[in-house]
């Protein structure tokens, strides 16, 4: 009975003639390959090795890995050519993407752990953070091993691990760029304004600015996990569908899910403090799924070429 109606659902006028074009069209950054294997190729590695696993975990590992990348971040903070109130400038950061609950809980954290002064960058504490705080970048790239013996290599797990390193301290300095450019935007913004009068308020431009420079440096720090995290022998570019994917998705959904805890969400009545590391888990949980749907993407993209070309 359900075959019966897959076959008259796939029979439809309407249905065969979009399977019919993504047949025969490709896409942009599909390097050709059809869009109908593209996306057949996600559905097939999203239930067979079952995103739900991997995105919990992922998840999680994020979750233990914020601590210790905290402490990281804010021992290269110092060390920053600008003097300001960085703590405020990454809370305001922050807000546009956590609920409340969960933005209150983080910048808790933070006050609580840059209160303690550290050593500086040559310290143990400074390189067991960096270490720790690897793990969930580590759990990240176990996600992205595949079988596939034409597109993908093993990889020892040693090396794996300082890829792993090093992909954290890119994302840590990405994290810097972000708040370096943000507090220089404001004077720089300020001070054009004052010698040419804009016709828009420069509250709006460095609004927009923001945007863009958090989308830019998202997107980058998404294309370096898509290029050194997954054992590929062909790295993928810079400019490739996966990245802009979860870009799009991650901002979207990092703005949705905030705004719909701010207004609907009654984890503080139910759970009380708990209702903030619920908020938290549940943010990284769909951040995860976006991470490995972005990798997939890419992965489709490359297997279908390697077999085409093996052909």
């Amino acid at each position: 009975m359900s075959k019966a109606k897959k076959y008259n659902w796939q029979q439809l006028p309407i249905v065969k003639q979009i399977l019919d074009f993504t047949k025969k069209y490709s896409m942009p950054g599909f390097d050709g390959i059809p869009i109908y294997n593209v996306v057949s190729f996600v559905i097939q590695e999203v239930q067979k090795d079952n995103i739900s696993t991997r995105a919990n975990s992922i998840a999680f590992s994020f979750f233990l890995s914020i601590f210790p990348f905290t402490i990281f971040i804010f021992t290269l903070l110092p060390h920053l050519p600008f003097t300001a109130d960085y703590v405020k400038t990454i809370g305001e950061s922050l807000k546009n993407f956590l609920p409340a609950n969960a933005h209150e809980f983080l910048m808790n954290i933070i006050y609580d752990i840059t209160s303690i002064k550290r050593k500086g960058l040559l310290s143990v504490g400074f390189f067991l953070a960096l270490f720790f705080s690897s793990s969930g970048m580590l759990t990240l790239m176990s996600g992205f091993d595949k079988t596939y013996d034409i597109t993908f290599k093993n990889r020892p797990y040693f090396r794996k691990y300082l890829i792993a390193i090093g992909l954290t301290i890119i994302m840590g300095l990405l994290f810097l760029a972000s708040v370096v450019l943000v507090v220089l935007s404001g004077p720089l913004w300020h001070l054009i304004d004052s010698h040419n009068q804009l016709p828009i308020s420069s509250e709006v431009i460095i609004k927009t600015l923001g945007w863009f420079v958090i989308f830019f440096l998202l997107y980058t720090g998404f294309t370096m996990i898509y290029k050194f995290g997954p054992s590929m022998y062909r790295r993928v570019k810079y400019i490739n569908p996966g990245s802009l994917l979860a870009t799009i998705l991650s901002i979207l959904t990092s703005v949705g899910f905030s705004w719909f805890v701010d207004q609907f969400g009654r984890y503080n009545e139910l759970y009380g403090s708990i209702g903030a590391l619920i908020v938290i888990l549940l943010w990284l949980q769909y951040n995860a799924y976006i991470l490995v749907i972005g990798f997939e993407l890419n992965a489709a993209i490359a297997v279908n070429k390697d077999i085409l070309s093996e052909a």
